[in-house]
């Protein structure tokens, strides 16, 4: 392991019973720059704060420059590893150049003061940053991408020759997120090794000569980003379908999440969703996100699930404030049902007021009752004529929870299993 600046051996850490990472066998030699990538969760903040000792290891070990980094002395740790953390925690009222100043702790003898030495390379650091001028300026008052780029100063007067960085970028604008990045790859160009977690797969293709893709605590892949960056990796990692293609200018891969269309389902098949009181909102917003296309029961004109409906430009029938649903209404809202496939009950309560809203599913092709969440607006009834109606419905009705019903939408099965018992009700 000695060619290795730091090393895990199987590497794990838990909390409780939970394992966060999970018997993790990593290298980082000099002039590396390895990204850490992976979904929220992954544990790649908890893999940093590992290395720099923050956590101590519950299985495994850990070697910096070949020894155990149980063994080596704080302050000796201190001068091998600098870590710069996701949060810009320190908010006390500090000038900056006390805060550049912090990072020569790890070289000052007990009760010894900065050298002149120490405070030139503070300076030199923060005009490195782009902050020349902010020495007297305190760090408190500083935007949260300023602070950033004064803690990122802090790590390079620190002159660690291994760098570890959480998330650096995520205060920061494009133009300063190049430039962040960029000063990275200066460092591993003098030897020194950064491991950063990163989120932006697209920033971690065009400036990481390495990737580590974590899922669930454990390495899904460890290589070049034209090895890492492949759907059949990232698909089951985040849990979504990505196109990655090539960026023209930089030759660098570009990650995108695809279009999420139902399977084996063009045209797409329309929906109807009979809500009220925001009992369809989430479900609405999902149908949207897929690209359904959609309609909306009766509601009132302030109702919040019509104010998203006619946000969305979703047709919906609409009718006055504490108004009742009159058989004209019905007429109109009957033309949206009998166009759509599937039409969905959402949970909500019923009264004189929307109980027309079931007689409406009534007259639905095929209907699916969606259970409330334990969150969520029971189904409650103020007239027996309401518990009656829902009653006749529920016996043929199809039930299921918002989970069930959004994994049936995104697979597009949920139509295959309607299609499939609507043949067979032909059929009898």
């Amino acid at each position: 392991m000695t060619n290795d600046l730091i090393a895990t051996r199987s590497v794990s850490f838990s909390v409780a019973e939970r394992r966060i990472i999970n018997t993790v066998s990593i290298s980082v030699k000099r002039s590396e720059f390895v990204g850490l990538i992976g979904p929220n969760g992954a544990g790649k903040t908890t893999l940093l704060r590992l290395l720099i000792g923050v956590l101590a290891a519950t299985e495994g070990e850990i070697f910096l420059e070949g020894r155990p980094l149980k063994d080596i002395r704080l302050r000796e740790r201190a001068r091998k590893v600098s870590y710069l953390s996701q949060e810009a925690s320190t908010v006390f009222p500090y000038p900056v150049l006390d805060i550049l100043l912090m990072g020569r702790y790890p070289f000052l003898g007990r009760f010894k003061r900065e050298s002149e030495s120490d405070l030139e390379k503070a300076r030199r650091a923060l005009s490195y940053v782009g902050l020349s001028g902010f020495e007297d300026r305190y760090f408190n008052e500083l935007s949260g991408g300023e602070r950033q780029l004064v803690l990122f100063a802090k790590v390079l007067v620190q002159e660690t020759d291994l760098l570890l960085l959480d998330e650096p970028t995520s205060n920061l604008d494009i133009k300063h997120q190049n430039q962040f990045f960029s000063m990275a790859c200066e460092l591993t160009r003098e030897k020194k090794a950064v491991v950063a977690a990163v989120h932006n797969l697209n920033i971690a293709s065009q400036y990481c000569t390495r990737l580590i893709l974590l899922h669930q605590g454990t390495v899904a892949a460890d290589g070049k980003p034209q090895d890492v960056l492949r759907c059949d990796l990232l698909d089951p990692v985040y849990e979504t379908k990505t196109v990655v293609t090539r960026n023209a200018s930089t030759g660098a891969l570009v990650v995108n999440v695809a279009p999420r269309k139902p399977a084996g389902s063009y045209p797409m098949p329309r929906v109807h969703v009979i809500g009220g009181a925001g009992s369809g909102i989430n479900l609405t917003r999902e149908l949207a996100r897929l690209g359904y296309p959609m309609s909306g029961g009766i509601a009132h004109e302030y109702d919040a699930d019509q104010k998203l409906w006619q946000s969305l430009e979703v047709p919906s029938q609409v009718i006055g404030a504490f108004s009742h649903i009159t058989p004209a209404d019905l007429e109109k809202a009957y033309r949206m049902v009998e166009e759509t496939e599937l039409t969905i009950l959402c949970s909500f309560p019923f009264g004189p007021g929307n109980e027309g809203n079931l007689e409406l599913a009534r007259r639905a092709g095929r209907l699916v009752i969606l259970e409330a969440g334990p969150q969520e607006e029971p189904r409650t009834f103020f007239s027996e004529k309401a518990r009656q109606a829902f009653a006749s419905l529920d016996e043929n009705a199809e039930h299921m929870d918002y989970g069930q019903l959004c994994e049936g939408l995104e697979s597009g099965k949920i139509f295959e299993k309607g299609a499939k018992k609507m043949q067979k009700e032909s059929q009898l």
